[in-house]
């Protein structure tokens, strides 16, 4: 009884802020979710592969490369018919997860506006809702963020619970291409932390490592039977390219970034860079403002994980811009937050300042969100590129 009154005192005590994240939700949920079958004129093939991989469940057996997603793919279709929907589902539901984290992680560092506006821009920015929408693996990708999210979370309380999903996350990633390089990054910058909670959750530890090697037992299986996998599983070329070509590779990631992206009608809208300008802005000031906070224990990491990326796509990698996006806009959101708090700093008193700078931040934010929603929701599924894509219909 005095635990129902409690957590009903907590819930009125912050009813404003629930249903502000509330409504930050529902405009994402429904960007997620919403003509996620109709968008385009059809499925591409690369989704029709990924829905074949899952029904073929004695094929995962002899490569088993992304088998999370093709697992869960195949458990939506026991409940879901419309076939080829379920894989979009999927990477949405997956995309869903990553917001939440994504939230969580902004609203402790930087505060609750911060984390609303950031969640926004992140969750809204065109190349999100591509990975998020599209029914193939990739989506994948973004578990390198919800691995470092939990790595945070078992950092901050040593809680078993982070503990038990960080075993989760890696096993999952263990399957995807190239993941194992993050996963070992993550395990040199938690070792402290590892060695404290195997100490203190000796149990959880146990029962993590455990279900950790049942779950790789199938990849081992797998490689063992088949020894070429363990190049795509290491996310390596199989003929790696020239001095020069990884050299060029490593210039065109900021250059799509920033400035042109290639050409992909999959997944892209002609070539207009991944970041608008004002986000393009705030990752500089972000970036400098963690450059200045370099004994935060996110900066070295953020660097590792970028750097890390750069060496992987410069050799030709599967690696895409999904993996390092959300720190992206993290850094972002960090630049928002850092002019945020210089203009209050100026203006500490003077109502009418303040309520200007709101109204500014408000002001851009909205236009970013807008150019970025109207890039995706209208002018690519309009594109005639997209149309030559996205021609496979319902079977």
């Amino acid at each position: 009884m005095k635990l129902t009154r409690l957590q009903g005192s907590i819930a009125k005590a912050h009813w404003p802020l629930i249903l502000l994240y509330a409504a930050v939700f529902a405009v994402l949920g429904g960007a997620l979710f919403w003509q996620l079958g109709t968008l385009a004129s059809g499925y591409s093939p690369a989704e029709l592969a990924a829905y074949q991989s899952s029904l073929d469940l004695k094929g995962l057996l002899h490569n088993p490369i992304n088998a999370p997603f093709y697992l869960v793919v195949k458990m939506l279709t026991y409940l879901h018919h419309d076939s080829l929907l379920v894989t979009r589902v999927v990477a949405a539901t997956m995309g869903t997860f990553v917001l939440g984290a994504f939230a969580l992680l902004l609203r402790r560092w930087h505060g609750k506006w911060t984390a609303v506006i950031g969640t926004l821009m992140f969750g809204l920015s065109a190349w999100f809702l591509h990975i998020s929408r599209i029914g193939t693996p990739e989506v994948l990708l973004f578990g390198v963020f919800l691995l470092t999210a939990a790595g945070f979370w078992l950092r901050k309380t040593n809680h078993w619970a982070a503990l038990l999903s960080c075993f989760i996350i890696v096993a999952a990633l263990l399957y995807v291409p190239g993941m194992i390089w993050f996963v070992g990054l993550g395990l040199l910058w938690q070792w402290k932390t590892i060695d404290a909670v195997f100490k203190k959750h000796l149990v959880v530890v146990t029962v993590g490592a455990l279900l950790l090697l049942g779950a790789l037992v199938p990849l081992a299986w797998a490689i063992f039977k088949n020894h070429s996998l363990v190049m795509p599983i290491l996310g390596l070329p199989a003929h790696w390219p020239a001095p020069l070509t990884m050299l060029e590779n490593l210039i065109k990631v900021p250059f799509h970034l920033f400035v042109h992206n290639d050409a992909n009608p999959a997944v892209w809208l002609g070539t207009a860079p991944i970041l608008d300008v004002f986000s393009l802005t705030m990752f500089v000031l972000g970036s400098y403002v963690y450059l200045v906070h370099i004994r935060l224990a996110r900066t070295p990491l953020f660097i590792s994980l970028l750097a890390l990326t750069l060496v992987l796509m410069a050799i030709g990698s599967p690696i895409t811009f999904t993996v390092i996006l959300p720190f992206i806009y993290l850094i972002i959101a960090s630049g928002i937050s850092s002019l945020i708090d210089l203009w209050l700093s100026v203006f500490p008193r003077n109502p009418i300042a303040r309520s200007v700078g709101w109204t500014g931040i408000g002001l851009v934010v909205t236009l970013a969100c807008a150019y970025q929603v109207t890039h995706y929701f209208i002018g690519w599924p309009h594109a005639s590129a997209t149309h030559e894509v996205f021609t496979v219909q319902k079977p």
